[in-house]
């Protein structure tokens, strides 16, 4: 029946839908050479009435698919031959079910991989051809059956790597047994390891290629190089960091505390700034430009005693500007927790904020100050709400500074806890 221009639709009976060989229980050898059945995988059942067929010759069919079931209960089929089609893959269980199975030959194809499982329950094969195929690489640990006595993958674009290196293995161990000619043929693609390109895949040795990963050691000698690397740069790095987390944060959280109903401009002063003689140079160098240049619109600011009421005695006009300020900051140094009067003026905005209940206000910390040296109130002050900002002589710590700053100015969060007098 070859080179009969037969069609997958010739060989099914079209009233029954039956196959065209059911009934043909003897029939030996079927060969189909050159027909065109480029869909007989629509129709799997074909030859199963064949339960002799010792042949079965499909060589130039235009196949592109072998379907699951195509060659099923053909358990006394002994030569398959398939080569010169258009097949790209091939289904693992195409071949289940040939027990006696002695030549397979799909050279002149187009596969590009061969599975794992693909020639499991062929344990009598004994010719396999695979020339002349897209084949890659051969999946890991693919079963061979060990009654082969001819294999030929040659003229395949095989990838030398290590992904490949079980199947180098494999040939070394049948190397002598079976016949794998043209050897000088079955060559390394253009993707394998550089060294190996277009040679010969006998020279792909995996113990010399795929050994010990010595990158994976060198990795592991410098992570700890890395790990301190990274850490020093964190560090370095940290004021950065922490500003960027900080406006991270600001965008997912946002703003969901409860705040005062009134504005800065409802106050009659929007900022009250007090701070010791000694940090004059601070306000006059840092925040008076600060507020120049970012918060213009904040002119009503008293900027310590010199601008108190004139008319009114001094713990007066203190407690004057507390009270009808919007926000009272005070600098802390050293110098500022030894003076008593400063420390009045502190304990004057605490008794005014837990009047209010309102965290009005805000704690600068020009430098650090040991525990010992802090008066108990600033430390129940920072143990309770925290509402202090720490100035920093590095650039970008500063401008999280400010950032803050500018926050704290909004409006006048309501307190969760009332600080003691």
């Amino acid at each position: 029946m070859s080179r009969s221009n037969l069609k997958v639709k010739d060989l099914v009976d079209k009233e029954t839908g039956t196959s065209l060989f059911s009934g043909l229980v003897s029939l030996r050898i079927l060969k189909l050479r050159q027909n065109s059945l480029n869909t007989t995988h629509a129709l799997p059942g074909i030859f199963t009435p064949l339960t002799n067929l010792i042949e079965l010759d499909l060589t130039s069919c235009c196949i592109k698919q072998v379907a699951s079931g195509t060659f099923a209960n053909l358990t006394t089929l002994r030569q398959l031959s398939l080569q010169d089609n258009d097949l790209t893959s091939i289904p693992k269980d195409a071949f289940q079910g040939l027990y006696n199975l002695r030549v397979l030959q799909l050279q002149n194809n187009l596969i590009k991989f061969i599975q794992q499982g693909l020639f499991m329950g062929t344990n009598e094969l004994e010719q396999l051809y695979l020339q002349n195929n897209h084949i890659s690489t051969v999946a890991s640990n693919t079963f061979m059956p060990s009654s082969l006595i001819r294999f030929n993958i040659a003229r395949n674009p095989l990838t030398c790597d290590c992904q490949l290196a079980w199947f180098r293995q494999w040939l070394n161990e049948v190397e002598g047994k079976i016949d794998l000619a043209p050897k000088n043929q079955t060559r390394c693609s253009s993707s394998s390891l550089k060294v190996l390109v277009n040679q010969i895949i006998w020279s792909f040795d995996p113990d010399e290629y795929c050994g010990i990963n010595t990158m994976i050691i060198v990795s592991a000698c410098f992570a700890p190089i890395l790990v301190l690397t990274l850490g020093i740069l964190v560090y370095l790095n940290r004021w950065w960091i922490n500003y960027k987390l900080y406006l991270l944060k600001l965008a997912i959280v946002g703003y969901h505390e409860i705040t005062e109903d009134r504005n800065p401009e409802d106050y009659e002063f929007q900022l009250n700034l007090m701070f010791h003689e000694d940090d004059e140079w601070w306000v006059n160098d840092c925040m008076k430009p600060f507020l120049e240049q970012r918060m213009p619109h904040l002119e009503r600011v008293i900027f310590g005693d010199a601008d108190l009421h004139p008319g009114l005695f001094y713990l007066n006009a203190i407690y004057d500007v507390i009270e009808n300020s919007h926000k009272t900051m005070l600098l802390l140094s050293n110098q500022s927790v030894d003076d008593t009067w400063y420390m009045t003026k502190l304990r004057m905005a605490v008794e005014h904020m837990n009047d209010t209940k309102l965290e009005k206000v805000i704690l600068i910390f020009l430098e650090d100050i040991d525990d010992d040296h802090l008066p108990y109130l600033v430390r129940l002050l920072l143990s309770r709400n925290k509402p202090y900002l720490l100035w920093t002589e590095d650039e970008e710590g500063q401008e999280v500074f400010w950032a803050k700053v500018q926050k704290s100015m909004r409006s006048n969060r309501q307190m969760n806890n009332v600080i003691p007098a």
